[in-house]
């Protein structure tokens, strides 16, 4: 692996900085002014050495985590922020550098972008980049030098925090935004650096801080990739295994399973817990499981008490070859279903209006809280377990849809169900135990409270009610007739009854019945001789 530490030319780069830098107070000549030039050219191919330099950190980190993505991952993800931090604050001062070129020769930006340092007319002028860099300020604080000192500051922090404690004494950050101690004119950071110095000189002194940011992002980055490397557990047995996302694929759907390398020790045996691991406290809640290794593969058996997603989690402890106990949390789930039958009739797919009508939804290997269930011109009663209540209230037919989701999150379509709206029976009508006709003497008769209705022959506990009817009978030689409102016998209507004579006839005719659609039928009429 790559080290981030300077090379001889790089450390020759930076004397000639530093010997420069020194010089500005003495004298700017031609030939300084020229130095600059040269030491600013060695920066910026010091930068472009950083850059791919860094670059292949990153791609190391890259396969690495490709190779060991459970351990990698952490740092490589540190690795990501540092990258980020870094851009941003190398964009920060390509941006002032180009500014302060743009507004010192009066061009575009987009020349700017593009003009060297030796192109430069004006070399040696001092009051764009003072009035930039430090403002009508008489301590910076109104630049831009303020600024990137407060980024500086900030990035520092930001890069220490990725490393250990123990570490940081070794794992230098050179970055230097302080103050300075022995300065003449007791100059802080801004003033020493950005004042009064010539364009050249300010744009070699941004190039320098450019380098330093790349160099620590380039000690940082380094640091992260060997933190992965230094803990490399040893293994002596390597095996495939396949692990698939489910042993239970529905039609339609793609079989999926996990091919690799399984490498384990013979001889180290790792210690596997299973309980309820909760990875925010490190600790499990209630008592773990230790569990049985075979060929470095924990033998994990458990009973099945009820239906639905059973979630388990736990621990795998190994120790390193140095002796240092590295843990690795897991979590899966399975899925507990009872054993399924579906059992169905042909054209028996009915509905009745206005009854609740039950059903039961179901699809093999897919826990009930991972169905939805919908329907059209029903309304859908969700009574839990898979049970539904179906009510029709139009005619027509209903369509029960029902979707799964899978273990992707994806909505899968488990197909749907058609149902014929079947209106319920015609319900035939009854007085006392007589439904067609029947004998009955006057004083029966009048003993009747009215006229009930009933369902013969149908499953459903329906119920139903007549809401009207005519009494039919002869007296005198004369037909004659008497309505009734809803099911009930007036006093009339039993005055009737009891003036019948013997062996003559009395019909119950157009009667009418509501049943739980709402809707009115005819019944049948009745006949009662009277005794």
């Amino acid at each position: 692996m790559s080290s981030g530490k300077e090379t001889p030319r790089q450390k020759m780069i930076g004397m000639m900085y530093l010997v420069l830098t020194a010089l500005l107070a003495l004298n700017v000549s031609k030939d300084i002014l020229d130095a600059f030039i040269v030491v600013n050219k060695g920066l910026e191919n010091s930068n472009e050495n950083y850059t791919y330099h860094n670059e292949n950190l990153y791609s190391e980190f890259d396969l690495a985590k490709v190779i060991d993505p459970v351990r990698v991952t952490p740092n490589w993800n540190l690795a990501q922020e540092v990258k980020k931090k870094s851009t941003d604050l190398n964009d920060f001062i390509d941006k002032l550098q180009k500014k302060i070129i743009s507004q010192t020769e009066g061009v575009s930006q987009s020349i700017a972008d593009t003009m060297q340092m030796e192109n430069i007319d004006k070399k040696d002028s001092y009051d764009t980049p003072t009035n930039i860099l430090i403002g009508d300020s008489e301590d910076g604080s109104a630049g831009a030098s303020r600024e990137l000192k407060t980024k500086l500051i900030a990035y520092q922090a930001q890069l220490s925090n990725y490393v250990l404690p123990e570490d940081r004494k070794n794992v230098k950050i050179d970055l230097n935004a302080k103050d300075p101690k022995h300065s003449e004119n007791n100059e802080n950071w801004e003033m020493y650096n950005f004042f009064n110095r010539p364009v050249v000189a300010s744009l070699t002194i941004l190039s320098k801080i450019k380098s330093d940011v790349k160099n620590a992002e380039s000690v940082i980055v380094d640091y992260l990739l060997k933190q992965t490397e230094s803990e490399t557990m040893k293994f002596d047995t390597i095996a495939a295994k396949v692990i698939p996302q489910s042993n239970y694929v529905l039609l339609g759907e793609e079989y999926k399973s996990d091919i690799f390398i399984a490498a384990f020790s013979k001889t180290k045996k790792p210690e596997v817990m299973v309980g309820n691991y909760n990875e925010t406290t490190k600790t499990f809640d209630g008592t773990p499981n230790s569990i049985e290794v075979q060929n470095g593969l924990g033998k994990y058996t458990a009973p099945t008490t009820h239906e639905g997603i059973v979630e388990y989690s736990g621990t795998i402890k190994l120790r390193s070859p140095k002796g240092k106990e590295m843990l690795f949390p897991f979590r899966s789930e399975y899925i507990v279903a009872k054993p399924s039958l579906t059992v169905s009739a042909d054209n028996m797919n009915v509905l009745y209006r206005g009854l609740d009508n039950p059903i039961s939804v179901s699809v093999p290997g897919i826990p009930q809280e991972k169905l939805t269930v919908s329907a059209t011109n029903v309304v859908l009663v969700n009574k839990g377990s898979g049970k539904y209540i179906v009510k029709p209230n139009v005619d027509g037919k209903a369509e029960i849809n029902v979707f799964a989701t899978m273990e992707n999150g994806e909505k899968r379509n488990m197909g749907t169900m058609t149902f014929r709206i079947k209106r319920v029976p015609v319900p035939v009508a009854k007085i006392g135990k007589i439904t067609s006709t029947g004998i009955m003497s006057k004083g029966e008769l009048s003993s009747q409270t009215g006229v009930g209705a009933f369902y013969d022959k149908f499953d459903f506990a329906a119920t139903c009610k007549v809401v009207s009817f005519e009494v039919n009978y002869i007296t005198n030689g004369l037909n004659a007739s008497e309505p009734g409102e809803g099911n009930l016998f007036t006093v009339k209507h039993k005055n009737i009854f009891n003036n019948l004579r013997k062996n003559t006839k009395v019909y119950f005719e157009n009667i009418k019945a509501v049943g739980p659609d709402g809707i009115i039928v005819d019944l049948p009429s009745i006949s009662i001789k009277i005794n």
